[in-house]
């Protein structure tokens, strides 16, 4: 018999993904389903392929319910969706793509949006195509100046994968590359290491957030971190919302010590109200000030088709091994 699979993640847009999958696996289907579909789906699965970008959390109240799951893949390098403490103490192995530098060092959409983002908000793409919608043009361009990146001093908080790839756009467009990164015993020749927050922060014209969230990084910015910056900076955040503290991100802004921010990530994602959110509310009444995208620096085909081939061979791998025994 082949083993059941349950995948939340999209894969209708993959259709040889899909085809390869159900070859080997009886497959169960719910994406953008409810927790309860999931629910009433969880009982028969032995797999799951998790979508990280839903709702709701993969916690153990949803998970409880899966009684013959022996292995969970989420095609994403974060795993907080994920209950782990529930898995470890249930026996139910969790794999990501975080580690398997082979397959991340191959894609490349959350660089590539997080530089995109970056542009965006410094140049104030956002909130002038909005202007232009509603037939405002030149006469309001005041509102729409922005700075350039090149000689600009960028500190990218996490030299990992996408810190580095984005030191390689920056430098390309002239900035002046900073990094934070203890971990890291290499940096690219264009960047000068810095040895701590305090060191870089004051000096630095662009911030952006490039690390992991774990209890360590968890809250890393707050009062005190945007307090250090330099009057009139810039702020980048798409790696986790919890790596911030939001209420003081809002004040930064407001009292003007940033000029401006933009987050592709929020804290809460899953179980909260999106709408209600003090960083999407602020969004609103301020475009200028802040731009929110929806969690969606990884979603591009190319990317999530790697991620997809990676959670097929990683399933393939592991249910060889247990059927085999």
């Amino acid at each position: 018999m082949k083993p059941v699979v349950l995948c939340t993640a999209p894969l209708h847009f993959l259709p040889d993904v899909k085809a390869a999958l159900e070859r080997d696996f009886e497959m169960l289907y719910a994406f953008n389903e409810p927790p309860e579909k999931v629910a009433s789906l969880l009982p028969r699965a032995q797999g799951l392929i998790t979508n990280p970008g839903t709702t709701f959390r993969y916690d153990a109240g949803l998970l409880s319910k899966a009684v013959a799951l022996r292995y969970i893949i989420t095609p994403s390098t974060g795993r907080d969706h994920i209950d782990l403490d529930w898995c470890a103490k249930m026996g139910v192995y969790v794999e990501a793509l975080r580690g398997h530098e082979d397959v991340i060092a191959d894609i490349h959409s959350s660089a590539e949006f997080s530089f995109a983002l970056l542009m965006a908000m410094i140049r104030k793409l956002v909130p002038a195509a909005e202007g232009a919608r509603q037939g405002r043009w030149r006469e309001v361009e005041d509102e729409f100046r922005g700075i350039e990146l090149h000689s600009k001093k960028v500190l990218l908080v996490g030299y990992g994968r996408i810190g580095r790839k984005m030191s390689r756009y920056l430098h390309a467009f002239g900035a002046e590359v900073a990094a934070l990164d203890p971990l890291q015993k290499q940096l690219d020749s264009w960047v000068r290491r810095v040895a701590s927050l305090e060191e870089g922060l004051p000096e630095a014209d662009i911030v952006c957030l490039h690390v992991h969230l774990d209890p360590e990084t968890r809250g890393m910015f707050g009062a005190r971190q945007f307090g250090l910056m330099k009057q009139g900076a810039y702020f980048l955040n798409t790696a986790r919302g919890g790596l911030v503290d939001e209420a003081a991100l809002v004040a930064a802004l407001e009292s003007g010590r940033l000029t401006a921010a933009a987050v592709d990530v929020i804290d809460g994602e899953q179980g909260s109200v999106i709408a209600e959110n003090p960083l999407v509310r602020l969004a609103r009444a301020r475009p200028e000030r802040l731009t929110v995208t929806p969690h969606i620096a990884g979603l591009s085909v190319d990317s999530q088709r790697k991620a997809a081939l990676f959670a097929l061979a990683s399933l393939r791998g592991y249910f060889k091994v247990r059927f085999d025994a």
